[in-house]
Order: structure tokens, then C-alpha cells, then sequence
């Protein structure tokens, strides 16, 4: 399904490509006509994420609390946090909409709350209307998730709301996904797809040369995902100019979660705050690609930030 490719995008690691992809031709509309503004789309989706009486409810239904204090401490001080990061996604040569990715810290619980907002534009949304937002709450200090949510409005009929509760004490892991729920055993601090690129920004140097692994829930399984650190030189998008280095994830073992012709590089910023600015997939049906178009970091080391 396209929009899947595009909500994994969202979460910044693409682990595989989709079985459909709209038939997308020249319909003669003008590239104004094509875009939206994503600020006002962003706010369409709002109303998704479940209520905290819901999620409390949850926990409390498959006997599992929120650890005081953490079950490990990865940083002193909460990162990036409030930061919000806009891309523009295009698949092939065709804008297909836009990304929003977001942190906000929770005094109150100790939580770093990731969202990922998927927004297709007119153009697309005229064949395949999406409006995706999946959140991961994560501990502020551990760096390890405690519970995922999607929400995904996708075409004219598909709607699933699912979450991942995450047992990271107990070495478990419930899904509840659109048809049916599972308990999975799970290892320690075990990660979902936007949970580990916070993680990773937080608490590595990220030297090129460097390689490390991480383990992700992703397709309903476990899997382990090797990183690779390259050097590179400057990149320029809309946002601006930036030093990077890219990052390569790729699947450990044999599985379905890459083939041989996937790949996936993450341009991530040269500095302190590790921002990712270019992310490009390539697939079986082509290259998807997402560029930082605009981005706050309100509340951040002025210093830190780019022009744009």
C-alpha cells in the first residue's frame, strides 16, 4: 500500500516496499493547485491519538506500569524537545505531500511524546487521500518506548486505529493491530520505528566508520537492524544548508523486511542536535525521497539552529 510507504517515511526507516502503488498520470492541475498547507492539514488529524484515561485503561488491563524510576538512564537532560520538523515527500517525480514529525516533553510522566503526521497533497490525495498520525511516548532518560499508537485514514474506506503496549520489564510486547490482539516475547528495550531514531540522535556519537544495531517490532515481528555511519559532504534543502553524515540501516539475517534491491539512507546533521534533512528510499517501484523543508526548535540553543 502506498500510504504505508509513506507513513514508514514518516517514521524516518523504511523497511519495505509497497505491494500497490496508485496509478498517478498528468492530470494538467498546476503545481499551486497540487499543494496544501500542511499547517492546516497537520491539524485534521488531531483529534486521533487516544485519550491518557484510555491508555492508563490499557495498562492497567494487561498489568503494566510505568517503571519509577527507569529501568535504565541513557541522558540527564531531555532532548529535543519541543522540536518540530517538516518534510516535503516526493515519490519518483510526482510531490506526493508532506511529513511532520514533532516532540514534546511530559513533566508529568517523564515522557518524550514522537509524533508523525502523513499528509498527502491534492494531487495524490485526489487518487489516494492519507491523513496518517502515529505516536511514540517514550521515557525521557531511558530512551526506550513505553507505547506506540497509528492512526491511519487512508483512500476512500481504510481506517484502522492500533497500538503497541510495551512490557519492557517483562520482556513483553501486546499488539493490537486493526483485526485481531497477540502477545509477543520481546527483548530489553526493544524499539518501534520513530522511538529508535530519537534514541539513536540522543544517545551516539555517530562517528562515520561506526556501526551498532538495534532491535525494532516492525511487520508484526522482531527484528534486528544494522546502522552504518558514512561521511558526506553538505546537503542543501529548503531549510538550508547542512553538514551531515548518513546513516544506513539494514536487516540483519534473512527476512522480508529488505530485499536486495531496498535501500534506505538517512542525511542526518553534522551537530548537537542531529537533525535528519534527507531521507531517500529505494524500491522496487522507484525512489521515495523527503527533504527538510522548515523546522522550530523552540526552547533550543539559539546557536544550534539553521537560517530558514
Amino acid at each position: 500500500m502506498y500510504g504505508k510507504t509513506i507513513m514508514t517515511i514518516a517514521g524516518l526507516l523504511v523497511f519495505s516496499a509497497s505491494e500497490v502503488v496508485p496509478d498517478i498520470t498528468d492530470t494538467g492541475e498546476s503545481s499551486q493547485e497540487q499543494e496544501i498547507h500542511w499547517e492546516e492539514a497537520a491539524v485534521e488529524v488531531d483529534s486521533f491519538p487516544f485519550s491518557r484515561s484510555f491508555i492508563d485503561s490499557v495498562r492497567k488491563l494487561h498489568h503494566v506500569p510505568v517503571s519509577s524510576p527507569p529501568l535504565r538512564k541513557l541522558t540527564d537532560e531531555v532532548l529535543f524537545a519541543p522540536e518540530t520538523l517538516v518534510y516535503k515527500v516526493g515519490w519518483g517525480p510526482f510531490n506526493a505531500g508532506y511529513v511532520v514529525l514533532s516532540t514534546l516533553f511530559d513533566r508529568s510522566n517523564g515522557t518524550v511524546r514522537i509524533g508523525a503526521k502523513a499528509l498527502s497533497n491534492n494531487f495524490v490525495g485526489a487518487f489516494y487521500r492519507m491523513r496518517d498520525y502515529v505516536i511514540s511516548t517514550v521515557d525521557a532518560h531511558g530512551l526506550y518506548p513505553l507505547f506506540f499508537e497509528s492512526h491511519l485514514r487512508e483512500g476512500r474506506r481504510y481506517l484502522a486505529d492500533e497500538y503497541l503496549l510495551f512490557d519492557q520489564k517483562g520482556g513483553k510486547i501486546h499488539v493490537q493491530s486493526r483485526k485481531k490482539f497477540k502477545t509477543h516475547d520481546a527483548p530489553p528495550f526493544l524499539h518501534d520505528y520513530l522511538s529508535v531514531l530519537y534514541s539513536i540522535r540522543c544517545s551516539r556519537p555517530l562517528q562515520p566508520g561506526d556501526s551498532f544495531s538495534e532491535q525494532l517490532f516492525v511487520h508484526k515481528k522482531v527484528d534486528s537492524i544494522l546502522f552504518k555511519v558514512k561521511s558526506s559532504k553538505p546537503r542543501e534543502v529548503e531549510a538550508g544548508t547542512f553538514p551531515c553524515i548518513v546513516l544506513v540501516p539494514r536487516l540483519v539475517g534473512e527476512g522480508r523486511a529488505f530485499n536486495k534491491r531496498d535501500k534506505l539512507e538517512i542525511w542526518i546533521s553534522d551537530d548537537r542536535r542531529r537533525i535528519p534533512v534527507y531521507i531517500r528510499s529505494k524500491i522496487k517501484f522507484g525512489a521515495i525521497r523527503a527533504r527538510l523543508i522548515w523546522f522550530s526548535t523552540k526552547g533550543a540553543d539559539a546557536s544550534l539552529r539553521r537560517p530558514g
